[in-house]
């Protein structure tokens, strides 16, 4: 049974998923520090960059944002632009934007601007096959569709009829774009709610804390799905999940054996580093070092996910000297990486002792 915890406090949105009582996913929204990722400006470029094919645009907010374009693009101050912001500020660097526009449903993703037809890679076998040919059938000509995992088993009329509406919703972009001037907002992907509903289609309950946020659940979804948390004891507190929440916010978290991970965010890529602290085993050391790494790999694992890390993660396990402990650790973590509702990769291990991790966050 999968359930949806939702509190606000103090201009902070928080949501919880759970299933069957398990933590899976955390989503959170503030109104101090919005997300940006996936909204649809029409900006101003500020400053062109003729060395790198590259612009800074403003979007209307505190920092510009940084679009790379092709030899073919022509750009000049002043020149209003349509952009989608795909990846947020990290550190001293903008934002940056992409002309390649995507807007998400619950089943499809539709590319107004580009011809590319996709599958989700957890969709396999015949299934695959089948919603490859529809998704290449339905779509507009000159636009493209990704097919997403909820999709599958669903027939040609559920997509149709959510491709109907992302359609229209991007006509309403264009729409937008025509009447405002720059810097503009034309569509903002980060409505925490529609988010929720969007992306966990599946979810049995709602509780909530916040009557405002009771209130506009209320208008998209059957009453009977929701209810008001009305204890003395914070929600999460409640549900025994406090504590992991506020784990994802540390740097440094304990591992059982008495070692510990520490996550260090950079501009370029997610370190992480394993280190057996005080502990030291009770018998042969190498299997002590195996044992500490294999609990660090399934944390890892699961902070990354409740984290939501995208992109480069290099972990540096604690040396081992065996290849069959090697390989057992890697195995493990490309059985727990299937696991993982995002595509997740893990490459392999350096000389060095390093394990090299991709993954898709999910901009939430």
């Amino acid at each position: 049974m999968k359930k949806i915890l939702v509190s606000c406090r103090g201009g902070e949105t928080t949501a919880a998923v759970l299933v069957d009582g398990q933590l899976e996913a955390i989503y959170s929204a503030s109104d101090d520090n919005p997300r940006l990722s996936g909204n649809i400006y029409k900006g101003r470029v500020q400053n062109i960059l003729p060395g790198m094919k590259a612009v800074f645009v403003d979007i209307g907010r505190d920092k510009n944002v940084f679009l790379q374009f092709k030899s073919t693009q022509k750009f000049s101050i002043g020149q209003s632009v349509l952009i989608q912001i795909e990846k947020e500020s990290v550190g001293t660097k903008a934002a940056r934007a992409t002309l390649n526009f995507s807007l998400a449903g619950r089943f499809l993703i539709f590319l107004p601007t580009m011809g590319y037809i996709g599958v989700s890679n957890k969709i396999r076998g015949d299934e695959r096959n089948r919603l490859h040919a529809l998704a290449k059938k339905i779509r507009p000509n000159e636009t493209g569709l990704i097919v997403r995992t909820a999709a599958e088993g669903c027939d040609e009329e559920i997509l149709l009829d959510e491709l109907a509406a992302l359609e229209k919703l991007w006509a309403r972009i264009l729409e937008r774009n025509s009447k405002r001037k720059p810097p503009a907002l034309l569509y903002n992907d980060n409505d925490l709610i529609e988010k929720l509903l969007r992306d966990e289609p599946d979810t049995e309950n709602f509780i909530v804390d916040n009557l405002k946020i009771l209130r506009r659940f209320g208008e998209l979804v059957p009453p009977e799905k929701i209810s008001f948390h009305e204890g003395d004891a914070p929600i999460f507190e409640t549900f025994g999940i406090a504590g992991e929440i506020s784990d994802v916010h540390k740097r440094e978290l304990p591992l059982p054996s008495g070692g510990q991970i520490i996550f260090d965010k950079t501009e370029a890529l997610t370190a992480i580093d394993v280190n057996t602290n005080k502990f030291v085993g009770r018998n042969d050391f190498d299997e002590t070092i195996l044992l500490t790494n294999l609990e660090a790999a399934e944390l890892i694992l699961r902070q990354l996910k409740l984290r939501d890390i995208g992109g480069i993660i290099i972990v540096d396990f604690i040396d081992m000297t065996g290849d069959a402990h090697k390989k057992k650790l890697l195995d493990f973590l490309r059985e727990g990486a299937r696991l993982d509702r995002n595509k997740t990769t893990i490459v392999d291990m350096t000389p060095l002792g390093l394990v090299e991790i991709t993954r898709h966050g999910s901009q939430h």
